[in-house]
């Protein structure tokens, strides 16, 4: 099993996890879910790439089709987690700011699954839900990070957007796994824990994805260094 090997950076740190979730998108046969595939309709999968194991900057181009259009992340990460920091969406026929709201994850809640902003998405009832912490950012204090187990979780934000405009996505994110390539499955034969080598992220860009068909969920309360003992035993490099 894997555990923690900085738990002193969690210390003092307040941390939602989301439980007991409606399974409005089940993946069958389990529950917990079983080597979920992923919603369909993403723009940029990374699967099948290799992992990259520092920073890198990933980016990827869409023609808006609605006056709103979400921006959404979808992640899983069975035996560690990915790092995701600096989000920025502009338009390229225009010059103007940022249109993602704290897309360096600076802005509170600093310890929570969901952070300002952004919409956590759990249709699937992933464990070891996302969360908000200052190791290892790209910039600034803060970054996101995620290890959703056999199946997908996510975040996501709307913006306003001009029909026809081209939009361009650009985010930092890594990995901290010994995997060496993204792969939307489980492929070692382990598909019920953070046994499986399953590693992904994907960028959704129009409607949310189907992670989003979960009422509010429940939440647990985890103090300090007790919050080890809950989450998932996994390696935090």
């Amino acid at each position: 099993m894997k555990t923690f090997t900085r738990i002193a950076m969690l210390t003092g740190m307040l941390v939602l996890l989301a439980c007991n979730h409606a399974f409005a998108n089940p993946c069958p046969p389990g529950n917990p879910p079983t080597n979920c595939a992923p919603p369909t309709g993403a723009i940029l999968d990374l699967n099948g790439t290799a992992i990259n194991h520092q920073y890198q900057q990933f980016s990827i181009d869409f023609v808006a089709s609605q006056l709103v259009t979400n921006i959404s992340f979808a992640f899983r990460e069975d035996p560690a987690f990915i790092f995701l920091d600096d989000v920025d969406v502009h338009d390229t026929t225009v010059v103007g700011p940022n249109l993602i709201q704290n897309g360096g994850f600076e802005s509170g809640p600093l310890n929570a699954n969901q952070p300002t902003g952004w919409s956590y998405l759990n249709a699937f009832g992933a464990g070891a839900a996302g969360i908000v912490s200052n190791n290892g950012p790209h910039s600034g204090s803060n970054n996101y990070f995620d290890g959703a187990v056999q199946a997908y979780d996510g975040i996501t934000q709307g913006i306003a957007t001009t029909i026809g405009h081209t939009y361009h996505i650009s985010f930092w994110m890594f990995d901290d796994s010994g995997l060496t390539t993204w792969s939307r499955l489980s492929t070692n034969g382990d598909v019920t824990d953070p046994g499986g080598n399953g590693a992904d992220l994907l960028v959704y860009a129009g409607q949310v994805p189907t992670l989003n068909t979960v009422p509010e969920p429940a939440t647990i309360t985890l103090v300090g260094i007790g919050l080890a003992a809950a989450l998932r035993r996994r390696r935090l490099l």
